[in-house]
């Protein structure tokens, strides 16, 4: 035990709670019976249980344990959620696991949880001053996490619907959580069988709690690739013109990727009605590129500067290693038709269509602007039907996915060929095109839109069996 410990009562210490405590706002008539148990400095405990009926340190009367310091705990927890002793750290906590509920945890500095954290029940709060660092948070509505600095979670899942997000991928709570937490539940039924108890029967055990999550994370893996090697020639130029970004009713596709242009042309005939072969155009901030096959079918590279007055220069024969920027602009541009075609042709544009146009789906807001969707318990499902918008803009039909971390997802029909997909980031306003070079929110984007047809065909079976 810590040398410097001593049971006061809590009239003795109140001046030392913080304002925006429950201490100081709701409990001010303190018994000289109410004790708690102090700690000047900084503590260390393998674990710590709140229950009422095994307070640390033993002391019956013990109803707040008060740490002038920083608290490093192996497993933190109590059972009881309709009343528990509270805790107040007035430095950092640093925990492997938190299961708590029933009383204030106050933490004057920051929450760092090695492995779980998770608050049940609506009597209990977690006031985190600093910063809160998690891997898995296990959420139960009514549990309220309070943070003032920067918040981070490497995994969010729901406890009573069983849906969360870890590391944007949607993921099951029961690829999150080990087994033993878990009752048995029909298969029928709707509950998933989370429980509270067994999470800290699980921790009281020291036993671990939490799952490998390589297997959750796992993404899809391009098996055959579009592109097979990076190399400068007309097969790979002529396949970027057959790709699945290119349009049918264009004859060319562009996109940015970290602040560099790409333009893939395909041939097609000019104004002047000459016929154009294929090219390629990259510009960042010095240098303009131009790629292109001559009649022959041979690879012409052309390069200039941003210099007012440059004109192009043929390096051709430069070797491309002498090139290191140019080089990388192409295996960019190659990787980026990669992830276009391992992930693009997986939602079909004509199962979009079938579902704006299912009568379950007509039936709602046809702008999507009235809040007017399906919820499944934890994501939040809208849709817009194409239509001219009040200031005369034509707006594309689209579904909107919101995601248990409040992020959109975007799904439109802009596009002729395969839906377009975009991204808003939680506590932000704007969609934004997704990064073909950040193919984690790629599988994202499709996980989501496999748990909506899941979602929306029962809504739809029912619509029919009404």
């Amino acid at each position: 035990m810590n040398d410097n410990f001593q049971f006061v009562s809590l009239s003795q210490l109140k001046e030392k709670f913080p304002e925006d405590s429950w201490w100081a706002r709701f409990y001010q008539d303190f018994s000289e019976d109410t004790l708690a148990a102090c700690y000047d400095g900084d503590l260390t405990l393998p674990s710590l249980d709140l229950d009422w009926e095994k307070p640390f340190p033993e002391q019956q009367e013990t109803i707040l344990i008060f740490v002038d310091g920083n608290l490093t705990v192996g497993n933190l927890y109590n059972e009881n959620t309709d009343g528990a002793i509270g805790l107040m750290v007035m430095g950092d906590l640093t925990a492997k696991n938190m299961a708590v509920g029933g009383q204030e945890i106050y933490i004057g500095g920051s929450l760092l949880v090695e492995e779980i954290l998770c608050g049940s029940y609506n009597h209990g709060e977690t006031i985190v001053k600093g910063n809160l660092h998690a891997t898995a948070l296990v959420r139960d509505d009514e549990y309220r996490f309070k943070t003032s600095g920067n918040q981070w979670i490497g995994c969010t899942v729901d406890a009573w619907e069983g849906d969360g997000v870890c590391q944007e991928l949607p993921v099951d709570i029961r690829d999150v959580l080990v087994d033993d937490i878990f009752l048995d539940v029909e298969d029928d039924d709707d509950d998933i069988g989370f429980s509270f108890g067994m999470l800290v029967s699980v921790l009281r055990k020291s036993r671990p709690a939490l799952k490998n999550l390589n297997e959750a994370l796992q993404r899809k893996s391009a098996v055959h690739p579009y592109f097979t090697d990076n190399i400068l020639n007309e097969d790979n130029i002529m396949k970027l013109t057959r790709s699945v970004l290119m349009p049918d009713d264009k004859h060319y596709f562009d996109f940015e990727e970290h602040e560099v242009y790409f333009r893939v042309n395909r041939e097609y005939v000019d104004a002047d009605n000459d016929i154009l072969k294929p090219g390629i155009y990259i510009k960042d901030d010095d240098n303009h590129y131009f790629i292109y096959l001559e009649e022959e079918q041979a690879v012409s590279l052309q390069r200039k500067t941003m210099d007012e007055g440059a004109e192009w220069e043929d390096i051709t024969h430069v070797p491309l290693e002498q090139l290191s920027d140019f080089t990388y602009y192409w295996t960019t541009l190659l990787n980026c038709a990669n992830v276009a075609e391992l992930y693009l042709p997986v939602i079909e544009r004509s199962y979009l269509e079938e579902v704006l146009q299912h009568p379950v789906v007509q039936a709602l807001d046809p702008s999507g602007e009235e809040d007017d969707g399906f919820w499944d318990g934890s994501k939040y499902y809208t849709f817009r039907q194409a239509h001219t918008d009040e200031d005369g803009d034509d707006l594309n039909a689209r579904i909107e996915i919101q995601t248990p971390d409040g992020a959109y997802y975007f799904y439109t029909l802009d596009n002729e060929k395969y839906v377009s997909r975009h991204y808003q980031p939680p506590n932000q306003y704007g969609r934004e095109d997704i990064s073909y070079l950040n193919s984690r929110r790629w599988e994202a984007s499709e996980r989501f839109f496999m748990r909506f047809k899941q979602f929306i065909s029962k809504e739809m079976a029912g619509d029919v069996n009404e």
